[in-house]
């Protein structure tokens, strides 16, 4: 395997294999949760025609929630109505550095 970045003529360039790997792993995982969704779908159905609350396994355990409603704030009209409300209740977290990749 060649050096993972390397700089050429003053641009940083990722090697053509990292980037290959980093597409092929995307497409795996996009693959995987489409199959995982297809599965979790049809166990929905099976659990609501039931009435089955729980299963396990020996690798799992699924328990059904129910469809319900979910209230938030709108922290955007907030901010702009009441800034100085916002800036009242508002808390900053730190956040771990990280890369992001977007496959082409």
């Amino acid at each position: 395997m060649n050096e993972l970045i390397t700089i050429q003529d003053g641009v940083w360039l990722l090697s053509p294999y990292a980037g290959e790997q980093i597409a092929a792993f995307e497409e795996q995982i996009k693959k995987a949760k489409a199959q995982e969704e297809l599965l979790k779908a049809e166990i929905l159905k099976v659990m609501e025609e039931h009435g089955i609350l729980k299963l396990e396994s020996d690798a799992v355990a699924i328990t059904y929630v129910a469809e319900t409603t979910k209230e938030s704030l709108d922290s955007k009209t907030l901010r702009k109505d009441f800034p100085e409300v916002y800036d009242a209740y508002a808390k900053v977290s730190p956040v771990k550095a990280y890369v992001k990749i977007k496959v082409k």
